[in-house]
């Protein structure tokens, strides 16, 4: 059996490498969709009818546990695919925001997000839901995603972009930030030096790590395979992927095409 997971692009593969890091050899297909990448400023509607088709697609090849590896889509989309599919359903904000609530010392969380995710609320909603007097203040950071994309994860650029997405969170006195997009990850190199002493972090990918792992007892462990297909690029994907992650599999594209039953996945 395979787990399926995606993302608009590299930033599943910090949920990736950290299912890996728990040892989980059960074969993986990873779906970066770079074509329709960054979903944090597309629609819920929009990027209901772009999830739904690689989700089915997932499962026709034979995925039967699918991670959302996308805060995103996991803000917008995960309840509703939930009620559309049969196979277990992962996201990375639930888990995320369940860390901060437990890891904060004074209730004030701060969290990095992108556009729709920030706009949706979701991580304020999850995180009170856990810790009702906690203060949650969310800044949409929509600089990062796209220069981890490009591979950019240090330099003057780079620090200049976190320490702007940093400050109005200092500002409210957090002791807590959430990497509510799993591109951020890839830049806490950059960002660690910038963060005053007693800020936690809490990358969320280690939290949906553990869901994958609680699962392990239905699904059987398989040879430990990794297979990217790609929608954008494989080319440009392998380049940054292999940067960030040496791990990578092989590559595949696929593209997306529109018919009666509305968007689907095809292989290229």
């Amino acid at each position: 059996m395979t787990i399926g997971l995606f993302d608009s692009g590299v930033g599943g593969l910090s949920v990736l490498r950290r299912v890996r890091d728990l040892k989980i050899s059960e074969d993986c297909l990873y779906f970066a969709d770079t074509l329709h990448m960054p979903y944090g400023s597309r629609s819920s509607t929009e990027l209901r009818e772009i999830v739904f088709a690689i989700c089915d697609f997932l499962v026709a090849e034979g995925c039967r546990l699918i991670v959302m590896a996308c805060n995103t889509s996991s803000a917008l989309v995960l309840p509703q695919a939930r009620a559309r599919y049969k196979v277990p359903l992962i996201g990375v904000l639930e888990p995320g925001a369940r860390a901060a609530a437990e890891v904060s010392r004074t209730g004030a969380i701060g969290v990095w997000a992108t556009l729709a995710t920030t706009r949706s609320q979701a991580y304020e909603k999850s995180i009170l839901a856990y810790r009702p007097e906690a203060r949650v203040y969310t800044h949409a950071c929509v600089e990062l995603a796209p220069l981890v994309e490009q591979g950019e994860l240090c330099g003057p650029i780079v620090e200049q972009a976190l320490a702007a997405c940093l400050l109005p969170l200092l500002e409210q006195d957090v002791d807590t930030l959430v990497l509510g997009c799993t591109h951020y990850p890839f830049l806490l190199e950059a960002l660690t030096p910038l963060l005053p002493p007693g800020v936690a972090v809490v990358d969320p990918a280690y939290q949906a790590a553990a869901a994958v792992a609680g699962h392990s007892t239905e699904i059987h462990r398989g040879q430990g395979h990794t297979t990217c297909l790609v929608s954008g690029s494989g080319d440009n994907f392998l380049r940054v992927a292999r940067g960030l992650w040496p791990d990578i599999g092989e590559t595949k594209e696929v593209r997306f095409a529109r018919g009666s039953e509305g968007l689907r996945v095809e292989m290229s």
